[in-house]
């Protein structure tokens, strides 16, 4: 049986996480607690910190600590699953990596890239396992565009573009996995309370959905990106001192990564993933992000080119699963949620960081 705890209700993904656990038979969650966050959000609307932490605590697990280290101490879990806020992840894995306790902590891997390599030379000091969880990773059409794509079903792939967003974590009709109810109406005075429209929380666009778009890239192309330029802007969150819209690219040689992210558009009207163009063809996704998202392949000359049916196993449901059947059958963990890939994935992010900050082109 894997001992699990949680740290941190910041980030929603907090209510889905705490369902996999719990309803894995390898896992037993004994208990949760929090870090102490920088921010005076005292607001217990649905999705908020107080209100994921009320909802894990009412429905998965009971056994709350006031103190993450007492915690630790005591109930000497196997994992941790670390869903702070970015600004604390930081000082959860040292803490965790200190007593020898193996991590998952929720994407970004940390708040910017010296954080991450810190974090990589603690954790191979002391020998523990860290990953990190992208929740896109277990979407069966992301592993299928992967799958085509490595089979060769366009060529060599030449251009990522990857477009996401919603009205904001917190925004109108936003909605979560993990949680059958959207999100409770807020006030902008109740939303710029809140760490996610906080930079030094660790809130805003490029940490939240930037991160995605250097995920991808890191992914479909690899480690090779020779220079990102990024523009962000505050369109639509006054209330906030972070970015809500942004726009990313990454280059390569002969490869291009186009990303784009936003809190102002409704989710409806995104598209449900990236797209790659190849020398030979192009993979879309198709519907919404909430409209059955699968993907298609077109050959150059716009015919729809049959992909098989991929299947994929259970142990790449979400990161639970992943990591349960790592440690029952000594399986090797994806390649992209090694802390060795996700410091690449942080050194794109933090290039585009510096980049809006600004106004240049940073070079690799």
């Amino acid at each position: 049986m894997i001992k699990a705890v949680i740290i941190g209700f910041s980030h929603m993904h907090v209510n889905e996480v705490a369902l996999y656990i719990t309803e894995h038979p390898e896992y037993k969650l004994c208990a949760i607690s929090d870090a102490v966050t920088r921010s005076e959000d005292e607001n217990a609307k649905r999705y908020t910190p107080l209100w994921n932490f009320s909802n894990v605590k009412n429905n998965y697990c009971s056994n709350y600590y006031e103190d993450y280290k007492e915690m630790l101490d005591t109930e000497k879990p196997d994992i941790a699953f670390v869903l702070t806020e970015n600004a604390q992840k930081y000082e959860v894995v040292s803490e965790c990596a200190r007593r020898g306790i193996n991590l998952s902590v929720e994407k970004p891997v940390a708040m910017n890239l010296d954080e991450a390599e810190k974090m990589l030379a603690l954790v191979e000091k002391s020998k523990i396992e860290c990953y990190v969880n992208w929740p896109v990773l277990w979407r069966p059409y992301v592993l299928k565009m992967k799958k085509a794509l490595d089979e060769g079903y366009i060529g060599k792939p030449l251009k990522l573009r990857y477009i996401n967003g919603h009205t904001g974590p917190l925004g109108k009709g936003a909605k979560h996995r993990g949680v059958s109810e959207n999100a409770q109406e807020m006030t902008d005075t109740e939303r710029g309370e809140t760490w996610w429209h906080k930079s030094e929380n660790g809130g805003g666009v490029f940490l939240d959905i930037c991160c995605y778009g250097c995920f991808f890239s890191r992914w479909f192309f690899g480690d090779g990106a020779k220079s990102v330029y990024a523009s962000g802007q505050n369109f639509n969150t006054p209330f906030g001192n972070t970015e809500d819209d942004f726009a990313a690219i990454i280059k390569y040689d002969g490869q291009m990564t186009v990303a784009e992210g936003t809190w102002i558009t409704p989710r409806a009207v995104i598209p449900s993933g990236p797209s790659l163009l190849g020398t030979d063809g192009i993979l879309v996704c198709t519907g919404g992000a909430e409209n059955a998202p699968d993907i298609k392949c077109y050959d150059i000359y716009g015919k729809e080119i049959d992909l098989p049916e991929f299947t994929f196993e259970d142990k790449y449901k979400n990161m639970p699963a992943l990591y349960a059947d790592h440690i029952v059958n000594g399986t090797p963990m994806h390649e992209m949620v090694t802390l060795k890939a996700n410091v690449d994935v942080m050194k794109l992010l933090s290039a585009a960081i510096e980049s809006n900050g600004t106004g240049k082109e940073i070079l690799l």
